[in-house]
């Protein structure tokens, strides 16, 4: 199984939160599964970064390296990939209602 990793998501493991629900962390420490991330998720760690809030500290490129680091990949998105979902049809909606 493919699963994308949103921003959250990341910052959550980044931290060993204990957040996660059993069945979360089932998935996650699932071998089986491959995970990808998305570069949109980089780009909204550096920029809050950049922002200077002192309750938030995550270096983008030291949070990348460590995806990278654990197995996950880079999603290839395109912002022709951004405009299909626009367009209808591909179905990710009902992917994000968990």
């Amino acid at each position: 199984m493919i699963s994308l990793l949103d921003t959250q998501l990341i910052l959550w493991a980044a931290a060993d939160s204990d957040r996660f629900s059993t069945a979360a962390l089932d998935v996650l420490t699932d071998s089986s599964h491959d995970f990808l991330f998305s570069s949109a998720a980089i780009w909204e760690v550096a920029v809050k970064s950049e922002l200077g809030r002192s309750d938030f500290s995550v270096d983008a490129r030291l949070l990348r390296r460590g995806l990278l680091t654990n197995g996950a990949s880079k999603l290839p998105i395109t912002s022709e990939h951004a405009l299909a979902v626009c367009a209808g049809g591909v179905g990710v909606a009902g992917d994000h209602r968990y």
